[in-house]
């Protein structure tokens, strides 16, 4: 799908300032949002649906794509042999490097600072046994094509991509006004939607005010058709797909975190709806 980007819009530099603010505000955590205390003390800090799905890691070289400060690389790498973190915030990888380092993770995770797109540039083709991205990375992406043609190069036949991500239908739900958690749902944009979405945020999901001057971002409503003809387009094969209730983060103002799993779900009485899904495809082997 194309897009139209108003032409006073520069998307990757709006969003390049929004993540390396966030980068740091997110490694700082005054809410404790993240729980990095509870990673450096053994914590597995992917979501449980990224647990699970993952499966076993032993002896994997793993690509975590758009890995922000390396919180869920490094968690990666307390599992599989190597994992690398790709990300185009220079503050992101130099706050996952010394996370890495405080974390006594050097020797297992390292870190490259590049554009997704460019990813082929810096690392080998065929080099990756998973790769892994989940979880509000590619509503920043217009080319969706052109991530999953430039990371799926990059591993190897008989390797698997896992991709976890925010439902696009959950995306054109909005609540009425900020804070409503009483009155329905409504429809804020049309499912299929072809212009870039100029968004202005002044707090971060983790509930931190965010500086003027980088509230912007711009993003873009893929659709699930879009997710699967890219990686069909790259002759992948498909292992499993998967919508979800529950996700990392609320959505919706109204969404509670279970403390079973930690997941944030809409309340009860409400219809049920998704709220994200995840899927893993396979390189096959050439004959």
């Amino acid at each position: 799908m194309r897009f139209r980007i108003p032409a006073d819009i520069d998307f990757l530099a709006v969003n390049h300032a929004s993540w390396d603010k966030l980068a740091q505000l997110h490694y700082d955590d005054p809410n404790d949002w993240y729980d990095i205390k509870g990673f450096l003390a053994g914590k597995d800090a992917r979501c449980v649906i990224d647990r699970r799905e993952m499966g076993d890691l032993a002896g994997a070289r793993v690509l975590h794509s758009q890995c922000h400060f390396g919180l869920d690389t490094l968690s990666v790498a307390r599992h599989a042999d190597h994992a690398v973190g790709l990300d185009f915030s220079e503050h992101a990888v130099a706050n996952a490097r010394k996370l890495a380092e405080r974390a006594g993770l050097l020797d297992r995770a390292s870190f490259v600072h590049a554009n997704v797109y460019d990813a082929g540039k810096v690392l080998d083709a065929e080099s990756f046994d998973v790769i892994y991205a989940s979880w509000g990375v590619t509503g920043w992406l217009p080319d969706l094509q052109g991530w999953a043609s430039t990371l799926c190069a990059l591993l190897k036949p008989g390797g698997r991509f896992y991709y976890a991500e925010g439902h696009p239908y959950a995306w054109t739900l909005e609540e009425p006004s900020h804070g409503d958690t009483e009155s329905a749902l409504t429809n804020q944009m049309s499912y299929w939607h072809e212009n870039a979405i100029i968004e202005d945020w002044p707090v971060s999901y983790t509930g931190v005010e965010i500086p003027e001057g980088t509230r912007k971002a711009v993003e873009f409503a893929h659709t699930l058709e879009d997710f699967f003809t890219v990686f069909l387009n790259e002759g992948m094969a498909l292992d499993f797909f998967h919508e979800h209730e529950g996700i990392p983060w609320a959505m919706y103002t109204r969404m509670a975190r279970n403390p079973e799993n930690e997941l944030f779900y809409l309340p009860a009485g409400h219809h049920r709806l998704p709220m994200g899904f995840s899927m893993q495809w396979t390189k096959p082997i050439a004959p």
